[in-house]
């Protein structure tokens, strides 16, 4: 009660700030590496036998602080709380603001997966909502029938970082995924088995006994420019990254027409899509063996990138909800 108390004064006595103390959870790298870009300070909660910043694949930025197992080290006048997962993290929101008694802002990355959540245990999560509730589609809001003071951000793409760098393609398809195996169920790793059977493939990523990650942004960005095809096989992803940053590099590329990917990709104009396996392989046969048309496309697909998944659209937004959510805090 004291504590609650003292932060009503608090904030009372404080005028809008330029940066805010966000209290937040590990849970995307290359997310909250461009979220740290809004230029706030951002602290994360870890807990044990759960995520942790993975820093083989980025390391932190300047103002993303990892703070010591299960310490919420409460002398950090924090202003709000980023919740990035229903599956843990807003439980353990809840619990903290027993304490603090701050807003929050409930982000969501993934889909509801009713392959492995009871029909009650998904109502229950969809009763878990913040002050403001963000979802990184339309589709994937729709999808959590979610419509309490909900805003839609899109991705952001580093164009500068992820761009042509005009090496020699070279004929091989290219995915990049993260436990691919044991994520069959959204990224398919079974579908994409059976599209690239007899291809030459390289996969780029963490998956024990299959992949290696890439061990920096620069060698990543060096995997999406050597390829000649890169092919997104996921069924239950609002929208990958990874894809994202391949268009960006200018990679020719093929993917499922699933979630949102039909609403940025125009087949035949900036990539290919389909949901039928034999249509996927011929699009990546006819890339791997047209240069011209794979040349056109990739600059298309960069060129989609930088019209509608800027940096800077996203800091934007992002800024715009900090502030909105700060006034919550404030009232």
């Amino acid at each position: 009660m004291l504590n609650s108390v003292k932060r009503i004064i608090d904030v009372a006595n404080v005028q809008k700030k330029e940066t805010y103390n966000i209290l937040t959870f590990p849970t995307h790298e290359r997310y909250e590496t461009q979220l740290c870009k809004t230029g706030h300070n951002f602290y994360s909660f870890h807990l044990p036998n759960l995520k942790k910043w993975n820093s083989s694949q980025i390391i932190p930025p300047d103002n993303y602080y990892i703070l010591p197992e299960e310490r919420l080290c409460e002398y950090i006048p924090y202003d709000f709380i980023l919740v990035q997962s229903k599956y843990w993290q807003y439980q353990v929101a809840q619990q903290i603001n027993n304490t603090l008694n701050l807003p929050i802002v409930c982000l969501e990355h993934t889909l509801p997966t009713p392959q492995t959540i009871s029909k009650q245990n998904l109502e229950l999560m969809r009763k878990m909502v913040g002050n403001i509730n963000v979802f990184i589609s339309k589709y994937s809001q729709r999808a959590w029938n979610i419509n309490y003071n909900t805003k839609i951000i899109h991705h952001g793409i580093d164009s500068s970082t992820f761009t042509d760098t005009n090496l020699v393609k070279e004929d091989y398809v290219l995915t990049v995924a993260n436990d691919f195996i044991n994520r069959d169920y959204c990224l398919n790793y079974s579908g994409w088995q059976r599209v690239t059977k007899d291809l030459k493939v390289r996969l780029v990523g963490e998956t024990k006994g299959l992949s290696q990650p890439a061990s920096s942004t620069e060698e990543l960005v060096s995997e999406y420019n050597k390829c000649k095809v890169y092919f997104n096989s996921s069924t239950l992803s609002p929208i990958p990254t990874s894809l994202l940053e391949a268009m960006s590099c200018g990679c020719a590329v093929v993917s499922t027409a699933t979630c949102m990917i039909p609403e940025i990709i125009e087949n035949g104009v900036n990539g290919f899509i389909s949901n039928d396996e034999n249509e996927l392989r011929s699009y990546i046969e006819l890339l791997l063996n047209d240069n011209e048309l794979n040349r056109s496309i990739g600059q298309k697909a960069r060129q989609t990138i930088i019209d509608k998944f800027s940096e800077d659209r996203f800091v934007n937004e992002w800024n715009n909800i900090f502030d909105a959510i700060y006034e919550v805090s404030t009232r």
